[in-house]
């Protein structure tokens, strides 16, 4: 059964900072992980790692909080790795701005509904997906 998500908006850059402080003691809510703050961890991540390192933190910070709140499954790489991807295209080439900017522009361009453009549910939802990264099976990124 899926936990109930709060989704309140980070006010301020130093709100976002604490976040990842207390994401990666595994001391955040877990019914404040919400797409926003894997959005805001991205953001954060990518401007601290090179690409392929923020990737390999994210993902480690992702499961060893998952599992220290209970959803040692919740994981997913394919989503994981779409998503740094597209922050990552956005802050070299669409948004500028303070952290709480480049989350808020982030939410509105990045929604769940937005993975449906390049992915079937079937495939996206699949054992494999989770795993491991699977090419898009409805159209090329375009990003």
């Amino acid at each position: 059964m899926a936990r109930p998500r709060h989704d309140i908006p980070f006010a301020t850059d130093a709100e976002i900072e604490t976040f990842v402080v207390r994401f990666e003691a595994c001391e955040w809510p877990y019914e404040r992980w919400t797409h926003r703050a894997h959005l805001a961890l991205a953001v954060v991540y990518l401007r601290r790692y090179p690409p392929g390192e923020a990737l390999a933190q994210v993902r480690a910070a992702i499961q060893r909080y998952n599992k220290a709140c209970g959803d040692p499954n919740g994981y997913h790489e394919t989503i994981t790795v779409l998503f740094m991807r597209r922050v990552n295209w956005a802050l070299h080439y669409e948004l500028t701005g303070t952290l709480v900017q480049l989350v808020d522009g982030l939410y509105k361009r990045c929604t769940l509904d937005w993975l449906l453009r390049y992915y079937s549910r079937e495939c996206l939802w699949s054992a494999a997906a989770r795993a491991g990264w699977i090419e898009p099976d409805l159209c090329p990124l375009d990003f």
